[in-house]
């Protein structure tokens, strides 16, 4: 064990912050200026789960089409199905299929520009908010996220590879993934 390290701590907490310092400041150089946006305040009760399916499958879908199509070299395909999970507080929640994409994004997107440029006239067609930036999150992740006046949430994150995630509230007295239909199962 080296003894100059115990007998210089302040060596040590001064490495360190160079390091983060030097690590914050040449993660994005090129990246979005852009700060992230505040959910807006949750207006609305939430609907029954075939209102809520519909609505925010075609939402998924719709991003998915406007993803592929701003960065063609990129597909994106299910990666976890369809699920209904009640939380701690009682509220049940609708998760529609969440997507996989077949690489990073964060490069190939100008740091998630062109996922901004992409995605939020989709938003903005479906109710929500642009992402306005991307979200502070520890350990790689870029990710950003726009929650609409029900309180679902839709969230992209990249860290090769990428993921688009979708959460609803619904109204379900069984909050069972057996409500979901077969085909997205």
């Amino acid at each position: 064990m080296n003894r100059r390290m115990h007998r210089k701590p302040w060596a040590l907490a001064a490495a360190l912050l160079v390091g983060a310092v030097a690590a914050g400041c040449g993660s994005t150089p090129d990246g979005p200026t852009r700060e992230p946006s505040s959910p807006p305040p949750v207006t609305a009760s939430p609907a029954p789960l075939a209102e809520s399916k519909a609505k925010y499958d075609s939402l998924r879908a719709d991003l998915v089409a406007a993803l592929e199509q701003q960065m063609p070299d990129i597909t994106w395909s299910v990666d976890d199905p369809a699920r209904m999970s009640r939380t701690q507080d009682g509220r049940c929640v609708f998760s529609p299929q969440s997507m996989k994409s077949s690489a990073d994004i964060v490069e190939r997107s100008r740091n998630f520009e062109e996922v901004f440029t992409a995605a939020d006239p989709v938003l903005k067609k479906h109710g929500f908010p642009a992402f306005d930036g991307t979200d502070p999150v520890p350990g790689g992740w870029v990710v950003a996220r726009s929650t609409d006046s029900v309180g679902a949430t839709v969230t992209i994150q990249s860290k090769s590879p990428a993921f688009l995630d979708v959460t609803v509230p619904v109204a379900s007295e069984t909050c069972d993934s057996d409500e979901l239909s077969q085909g997205d199962k």
